[in-house]
C-alpha cells in the first residue's frame, strides 16, 4: 500500500476519533457535576481550549471546502458540504463576536 492511503486512511481514523472527543468532553463534564453553564465557563477561563476548538471547526471547513471542490463527489454529498461550510463559518463568527478570541 502507498504511503497515501495509509494516511489517508489513518487520517480518516484520527478525525473519526477527535469527532466523538467532541461529545465526550461535554459527558466528562457532565460526569464531573458540571452542568453545561460550567462548561461555558470553563471554554472562557481557559482560551486555548476555545480556540484549540475554533481551530479545528475551521480546519474541518477549509477540509470539506478542499474535498467538496477537488474530489468528484455524489450531488448529495456536495448539497450537504455547501450547506454545512457557510453553517460552520457562521457559527464560528459568532462564537468569536459574543466571546472573543
Amino acid at each position: 500500500m502507498a504511503w497515501k492511503q495509509w494516511v489517508t486512511s489513518g487520517g480518516a481514523v484520527a478525525l473519526a476519533f477527535l469527532a466523538s472527543q467532541h461529545h465526550n468532553l461535554h459527558m466528562l463534564l457532565f460526569v464531573l457535576g458540571l452542568s453545561s453553564a460550567a462548561g461555558m465557563n470553563l471554554l472562557t477561563a481557559f482560551p486555548i481550549l476555545r480556540r484549540g476548538m475554533l481551530l479545528m471547526s475551521l480546519l474541518m471547513t477549509a477540509l470539506t471546502f478542499y474535498i467538496m471542490m477537488r474530489h468528484k463527489q455524489p450531488r448529495v454529498t456536495r448539497i450537504m458540504s455547501a450547506l454545512s461550510i457557510p453553517l460552520s463559518l457562521g457559527l464560528i463568527l459568532w462564537t468569536v463576536y459574543q466571546f472573543g478570541l
